[in-house]
């Protein structure tokens, strides 16, 4: 028969092999900082060395990690490239199918005061508003006009899990007006996916199904958000959901 001692060190192993697999599986994430206001190394690694663009935190953002957001205004065909001098500056390449893509196991946190605030990590989503614009030009006007450039989906969550998670941002002027999946969802197009959506606004967007949001999903959502001021060729303004089985 086994003795205690072996049983022992049977129970301390198989303890040690669920805390390892917890570990790996859940994975001890970082923080990663965006503020297009940072004016230093571009690294995220803090609000003064804050990665310009949110696309580029996204890039680096792995199982576990999480993106905080300052105050300000990001486009998802913004990036970040090198001049001749070695400086960094932003540019926009127009490409309307350019979207934020949400990553399981990463949350993105919007509303933080970021640098140059007295305290750069106070946090209200009133007072420091973080927009995620599908504007690529910049020059909207009211009443939906001169939106024919805008990005078809400012956000997309299609195939993700719960684990994907957007919290605090407010999604603008995405117009979802091409075919097929470019005609649903402006604000934000989601096909077979169940992102995790929180305190989240969605205003002003355009599409021909779905102008705020478009969801197919596999199961029911975790989102709790507002739709305002939205504009659909069929009548679905605000969001439509769809549970496929």
């Amino acid at each position: 028969m086994m003795g205690v001692q072996q049983q022992k060190n049977q129970r301390t192993i198989l303890m040690m092999f669920i805390v390892l697999v917890s570990f790996y599986t859940t994975g001890i994430g970082k923080t990663i900082y965006v503020d297009n206001d940072a004016t230093s190394t571009n690294t995220g690694t803090s609000w003064a060395d804050a990665y310009w663009c949110l696309q580029d935190a996204l890039a680096d953002a792995r199982n576990g990690d999480e993106i905080l957001v300052a105050q300000g205004t990001y486009k998802p065909d913004q990036q970040v490239v090198k001049t001749a001098r070695s400086r960094a500056q932003l540019t926009s390449s127009g490409d309307r199918t350019a979207t934020f893509q949400l990553k399981n196991g990463v949350t993105i946190k919007g509303g933080y005061a970021g640098f140059g605030e007295t305290d750069p990590d106070a946090r209200d989503t009133n007072l420091y508003v973080t927009i995620l614009s599908g504007d690529l030009n910049g020059d909207d006007r009211p009443g939906f006009m001169n939106n024919s450039e805008n990005s078809y989906h400012v956000v997309t969550g299609s195939g993700k899990n719960e684990t994907a998670v957007m919290d605090g941002l407010t999604v603008i002027a995405g117009n979802a007006n091409g075919v097929n999946q470019d005609s649903k969802g402006g604000g934000m197009y989601c096909e077979s996916g169940n992102p995790m959506v929180i305190n989240c606004i969605f205003v002003g967007n355009s599409a021909r199904w779905g102008a705020g949001t478009e969801n197919r999903a596999n199961r029911y959502c975790h989102w709790t958000f507002r739709i305002r001021k939205e504009y659909s060729d069929q009548g679905f303004r605000g969001s439509r959901f769809f549970l496929c089985r």
